[in-house]
């Protein structure tokens, strides 16, 4: 599931128009960390509703999944 989670957060950040220092000033961590989780790191659990809300998508669909 991570593998999902990974090129699902850069293809959404990507189509979104926003770049990893963006990304990372939204949620309060450094490009570098955006970076490290589009490669194969993982965010701490509690920053994913950020995540998600910055980049207007469910957490479901971070990780590859459809929203209903």
């Amino acid at each position: 599931m991570n593998g999902n989670f990974n090129v699902s957060l850069k293809k959404i950040r990507i189509n979104r128009g926003i770049t990893q220092e963006q990304l990372g000033v939204s949620v309060g961590v450094s490009a570098q960390a955006v970076s490290k989780w589009e490669k194969k790191g993982f965010p701490d659990a509690s920053v994913l509703p950020a995540i998600a809300d910055c980049l207007g998508v469910t957490i479901d669909e971070l990780f590859g999944r459809e929203s209903k």
